[in-house]
């Protein structure tokens, strides 16, 4: 009888969200007590819940996939909110393309011969050469969301540093959907010419300018409005709900064009950021992410098999310590070439180094197109989150001196400003 009572109340969506969010505030408590990055014990405890240790969470498909959007909803509400704290002048500039360049190629070459050396033929008709293709594509794309929650966290998201790293990494993720193009049709025996890879790269640039542009000086205005004629009739929330939905429209479409929905809504993020605007927007928003968040990050640890023979085990420990290195001298060494000190260059090295959402990306595309096998599948996912594991802890040695410079924070209320949304544009 119990065991029948708890198979209904662990296939409960409702149920999965109260143990989810309380297992959350159980890792913030601890992990805040241990010096650690909240992240990471969410991260954790969610791979001692999923099906692979306690088996608590996981195999619950109907609930189970709910909480996946909930989660991927999650990811995108954090990358509003630091999109709300970054100026585009900041982020979108000539150093932080750069640093995204040096990032793609080492960390391809890297995977590619990493698989070639150490993984076995598959079985017909999948390809060694083929998975290997695959392999260096995962190590291309940095998760933006790993390093923005862990220098938020830290409270040097204004920094320089962090400017640049999240700059890159947006780039990253548009030069990441190329190689995923590239690979795939390498892949599967086809050309992929000039004009495909310029489709792909005008589309995403496209979007990232018009996204700005629109956003900065119509978008704005229009939500500045809005929030006018809601106060009016006693609806203070009218402002925020266009905001919201507007990011989650820049989501929508970013994945339309090919490139990662947080990638989106960070794009939908900065283009509100010069705003006065952002304040409310931003404070409303901090209520979402305290529940979302810890979704999107115990959700990455449910994922992990850890179930895994012992050579796959080792080659996803030795990708990924290629994964870290090849981006700390892909991207450190360009940093250091423009002028950053070995401190900043390593930490943006570091900061570039976490591959999750893409690379589970392109995992689940080799998946489904029977390009990869489960283990190379599986190799890929654990690689992504021990990087993700890693680098925090890393990012906090290495950025702890980096100072705290930037614009006024979006918590910090002028005496001209009153909360409201008056949005002079520039």
């Amino acid at each position: 009888m119990f065991e029948e009572l708890w198979e209904e109340m662990i296939n409960d969506l409702w149920f999965q969200m109260t143990l989810l969010l309380t297992i959350a505030l159980m890792s913030n408590f601890l992990f805040s007590r241990l010096g650690q990055p909240k992240i990471i014990g969410q991260i954790v405890l969610g791979i001692i819940i999923g099906p692979s240790v306690l088996g608590i969470l996981g195999g619950q498909e109907i609930a189970g996939e709910m909480v996946q959007y909930l989660a991927k909803f999650g990811a995108i509400i954090l990358l509003f909110m630091i999109g709300l704290e970054c100026d585009t002048r900041e982020i979108y500039t000539k150093k932080s393309i750069l640093i995204a360049l040096g990032g793609v190629g080492i960390p391809w070459v890297v995977g590619f011969f990493l698989a070639e050396l150490m993984l076995g033929e598959p079985e017909a008709p999948l390809d060694k050469f083929t998975q290997s293709i695959f392999v260096g594509a995962a190590l291309v794309a940095t998760s933006v969301a790993i390093a923005a929650g862990v220098m938020r966290e830290m409270g040097i998201i204004q920094s320089s540093t962090a400017k640049t790293i999240l700059g890159a990494a947006v780039v990253d993720d548009v030069l990441g959907m190329i190689v995923l193009a590239v690979s795939a049709g390498t892949a599967k025996g086809e050309s992929v010419g000039i004009a495909d890879i310029g489709i792909i790269l005008i589309a995403a640039v496209l979007f990232v300018v018009l996204g700005i542009i629109i956003g900065s000086r119509f978008l704005s205005k229009l939500i500045s409005d809005i929030e006018r004629r809601g106060l009016e009739r006693g609806m203070e929330e009218s402002g925020f709900l266009l905001a919201l939905s507007l990011a989650l429209l820049y989501a929508f479409i970013a994945e339309l064009v090919g490139i990662s929905a947080i990638v989106g809504a960070f794009v939908a993020g900065t283009s509100f950021g010069r705003c006065r605007l952002r304040k409310k927007v931003y404070d409303w928003t901090t209520v979402l992410e305290a529940v979302f968040a810890p979704i999107f990050f115990l959700s990455l640890g449910i994922l992990v098999n850890i179930r895994l023979p012992l050579e796959i085990w080792l080659f996803a420990i030795v990708l990924t310590a290629g994964a870290m290195i090849s981006k700390i001298i892909g991207c450190g060494i360009p940093a250091r070439l423009l002028g950053m000190s070995k401190n900043e260059s390593i930490s943006i090295g570091i900061g570039m180094s976490p591959r999750l959402e893409v690379a589970m990306v392109i995992a689940l595309y080799g998946l489904t197109a029977n390009i990869i096998n489960e283990d190379v599948y599986s190799v890929i996912i654990i690689m992504g989150v021990l990087t993700a594991l890693f680098t925090p802890s890393i990012l906090r040695r290495t950025m702890k001196d980096i100072p705290k410079n930037g614009r006024e924070p979006v918590g910090a209320v002028s005496d001209e400003d009153d909360g409201r949304f008056l949005c002079p544009v520039e």
